[in-house]
């Protein structure tokens, strides 16, 4: 179907308003199954579903009607108790949200494909019918008052469902919703009962052209631009009366200083309301992963809860884009081999149900994301075993590796503790992922494990790409940029501390040996100076890396906008852009992730 001829102002309101509705029908549902009892949130995605219903009928697309109407009807059922929410039902319902989601990503693309959505309607409509015609054996169960003949409903077989990642739920050839006779239906739970095959929808409403923005933030920046417009009048009128001498009285030092703090303040506050509105809530990731963890949790017969704390927090929109993956790997990654199963849970002394928490907050001028679980934690025992049985290290490096460069183990290309592949885990990679992805933003990974008490994954990572807070370093006579949120810390030391190590220049810093990179050597720098004894070290990390780079003198922060090195010297080395200067000098910025890289 052609979507050509539709009103493409209506189109567009149309998608808006679905793209709203969808967020929020995913959390509601998965919160519905969690307090089935709350009439409140029943009751608000009943109208949701109802509001979409109602604009795919202004529109006339006949398949969304038809899937969000027999929805409707079975949300209805839900709110009078005619039916009780089950785990089979909600899967019938959210398979029929991701069936909106499907056509209204087609309906953004331009083309409303004919989807197959009969079987999904067939199931939602055999839960509508439970108690009439769709009978189809009788058995008999013992309650409070004696036996209770329940009428067993076979939903039609789910097949043909398309799945997008990350559904991983194997199909299913049949479902039954037992409903019992002249009072409220219920489901009978079989011992290993079979699920319907999840259709999980990628995100196909996510516009990465576009950011939405609050009008009080555009009123905030249309002041500060005001005020800027003033100074750059008072600077005018400055260097005019300069240059006509017009006053000889003008304290011209005094009023250009005090003019300069007054663009400095101004040009901070039009940069700081410039960065926010590319600011995004973390929520806009984080709201996939109820769904995620409910699917991979029934998959794997586990309980989980998820626990999302700091979903409002607000980072740029380049990062946003760039964090889901990882987050994803992170999460299948605790749910797989972090957390246990119930009844291993149970043995251990700890409650059946695993705690999985992701959480998000601001921490200088860096966002720090952390996914915690009660679970086993890490054995670095097995991990250790499994890298050496995979040829990724010897016994000879495992003898001189701490506790955290074992940790650091699971981040090797091909490394995985499973010894069976499965839909989930077991092929070396998803951490390798993690790494990678994160490495590309300058960000940092932390691992923090108890055996037996659980595990954190801590990702700290830059607020924006586009202006940087950096540690000026001079190498002889040249000045450098380092990139402030991949470093660690600065030391100031005498260079007869520093060691050869298999012709790898390294120093001992406190517990663990740190490799050396000479930027002097790396960038050819000529040496202009008389050789000192006493020097700097700047310890920088990349994902599980860590790198000191040893400089001639450190020269302080300076917050600096990244430009382009253009076509010609994009390519170069260990160089991420570059910047100028107060001064106008041209100073280069240093890559970290290259810095770490020639560490082997």
């Amino acid at each position: 179907m052609s979507l050509e001829n539709v009103d493409q102002e209506m189109l567009e309101a149309f998608i808006s308003e679905m793209t709203e509705i969808l967020e929020l029908l995913d959390d509601g549902l998965i919160a519905l199954e969690k307090s089935p009892e709350d009439g409140e949130l029943l009751n608000q995605i009943f109208r949701s579903v109802h509001n979409i219903k109602g604009a795919s009928g202004i529109m006339g697309f006949e398949a969304l009607i038809r899937v969000t109407h027999e929805a409707e009807n079975v949300l209805n059922r839900l709110r009078k108790g005619d039916i009780h929410l089950t785990p089979e039902i909600m899967d019938v319902i959210l398979e029929a949200t991701n069936l909106v989601k499907l056509q209204v990503g087609d309906i953004k693309n331009g083309e409303l494909k004919e989807r197959e959505i009969g079987e999904t309607i067939e199931r939602l409509a055999a839960i509508n019918t439970a108690t009439a015609a769709l009978v189809v054996s009788e058995t008999e169960t013992m309650g409070e008052d004696g036996p209770e003949t329940v009428a067993t409903v076979e939903l039609p077989p789910a097949e043909s469902v398309p799945v997008a990642e990350p559904a991983v739920t194997p199909a299913r050839s049949e479902e039954s919703v037992p409903v019992t006779r002249n009072v409220p239906a219920t489901v009978a739970k079989p011992p290993a009962p079979p699920r319907p095959r999840q259709l999980e929808a990628k995100e196909p409403l996510t516009d990465n052209t576009t950011v939405r923005v609050d009008v009080k933030r555009l009123d905030d920046l249309m002041d500060q631009v005001g005020e800027l417009v003033l100074e750059r009048n008072r600077m005018m009128q400055l260097n005019q009366d300069r240059q006509q001498n017009r006053d000889e009285q003008l304290n011209f030092n005094e009023e250009f200083g005090k003019l300069t703090k007054r663009m400095s303040f101004v040009t901070s506050e039009l940069q700081m309301q410039v960065l926010k509105m590319r600011m995004i809530p973390v929520g806009n990731v984080f709201k996939k992963f109820p769904r995620i963890v409910r699917s991979m949790s029934r998959d794997l017969q586990k309980e989980v809860d998820l626990q999302i704390v700091g979903e409002e927090t607000e980072l740029d929109r380049s990062v946003v884009d760039e964090i889901g993956d990882p987050l994803i790997h992170l999460i299948r990654n605790a749910l797989d081999h972090g957390l246990e199963s119930p009844e291993e849970r149970l043995a251990a002394g700890k409650t059946r149900c695993g705690t999985l928490v992701l959480s998000a907050l601001h921490e200088g001028n860096q966002i720090v994301i952390s996914i915690k679980d009660d679970g086993r934690g890490i054995d670095t025992d097995r991990v250790s075993r499994k890298a050496i049985e995979k040829g990724l290290i010897s016994e000879e490096q495992l003898a001189g590796m701490s506790q955290r460069d074992i940790f650091d183990l699971i981040f090797l290309p091909g490394f995985s503790t499973k010894d069976v592949t499965s839909d989930l885990s077991g092929r070396g990679v998803g951490m390798d992922v993690v790494k990678t992805n994160i490495k590309k933003l300058n960000g940092l990974i932390d691992i923090r494990s108890d055996k037996g008490r659980g595990s954190e994954f801590i990702l700290r990572l830059p607020l924006t790409l586009a202006i940087i807070q950096s540690l000026l370093v001079e190498v002889e006579a040249e000045v450098y940029c380092i990139p402030l949120s991949s470093v660690l810390e600065t030391l100031r030391v005498d260079q007869r501390q520093f060691h050869t190590i298999g012709g790898q220049e390294v120093f001992r810093l406190r517990d663990r040996v740190m490799p050396l990179v000479r930027l002097q050597r790396i960038f050819q720098v000529q040496q202009v100076r008389e050789h000192d004894d006493i020097c700097y070290v700047v310890v920088v990390g990349s994902a599980d890396k860590r790198v000191g780079l040893v400089v001639t003198r450190l020269v302080g922060q300076q917050e600096v906008a990244i430009k382009s090195l253009g076509n010609y010297l994009v390519n170069i080395p260990s160089i991420a852009g570059s910047t100028i200067l107060g001064d106008g000098r041209v100073a280069l910025i240093v890559d970290p992730i290259a810095m770490c890289d020639f560490i082997k």
